[in-house]
């Protein structure tokens, strides 16, 4: 048969064209599952664990309800992040978290003048619900909010007596994360919290805001 019947040489091309397409649309599509396979395992699902550390930042004012001035009370310590919950959607998790600072090198300015609390160490512990938002479920930014209760403790080292007061806090936090492992990842966590307490002990009554601000190493597992 000749190959005018068969279509010639112009319907042999279309045929090897038309191959070469179908494979590359083929190798397209499989590419592209291999990609979403692999985004797939990144998706956040099940249990959440982050444990940070770092320093944090403290600024405290202090104001008695008799005729002693404010004070400010401001330093450094640091600071143990724990919290654990659960994805319950890729993009969202829910968790309580234990925050506590210890604020070792702080100084209180009253009425113009300075002085270094060496004898004090002033503990911040906060446990709140958090909630944890993913905008890419690949990882990468992160950020989020709490609610909760504060205790701040007084320990006075020379002394050894303690007095705690409690009080409500609501902090916000940023992040950045990269995977190290199929499980685990690592990253930097910014928190700001805001908190409020009242105290009577020792005398005059007083209120207290303060924001302690925390720039953590963060490891998360999930």
């Amino acid at each position: 048969m000749s190959e005018r019947a068969l279509g010639g040489p112009a319907r042999g091309a279309g045929v090897r064209r038309l191959f070469f397409q179908t494979a590359a649309l083929a190798g397209a599509a499989i590419a592209s599952g291999v990609a979403r396979a692999d985004e797939g395992g990144r998706v956040h699902q099940g249990r959440l664990l982050r444990i940070a550390a770092a320093p944090a930042y403290l600024h405290e004012s202090w104001a008695p309800s008799g005729g002693t001035g404010d004070a400010v009370h401001s330093g450094w310590g640091p600071a143990i992040d724990v919290t654990v919950g659960r994805f319950v959607r890729p993009r969202l998790a829910v968790a309580g978290n234990l925050q506590v600072a210890g604020i070792i090198n702080r100084d209180e300015t009253t009425l113009g003048t300075t002085y270094a609390l060496d004898d004090t160490v002033h503990f911040v512990d906060m446990l709140t619900a958090l909630a944890d938002f993913y905008p890419d479920p690949a990882r990468g930014l992160h950020a989020g909010g709490a609610l909760g209760i504060v205790a701040i403790t007084e320990l006075d080292t020379h002394m050894g007596g303690t007095q705690t007061s409690w009080g409500p806090v609501v902090a916000a936090h940023v992040g950045w994360e990269r995977f190290i492992s199929k499980r685990w990842s690592a990253g930097g966590l910014l928190r700001l919290s805001l908190y409020h307490y009242a105290t009577d002990t020792p005398p005059p009554e007083a209120s207290s805001n303060g924001v302690l601000a925390s720039v953590l190493i963060a490891f998360t597992y999930d």
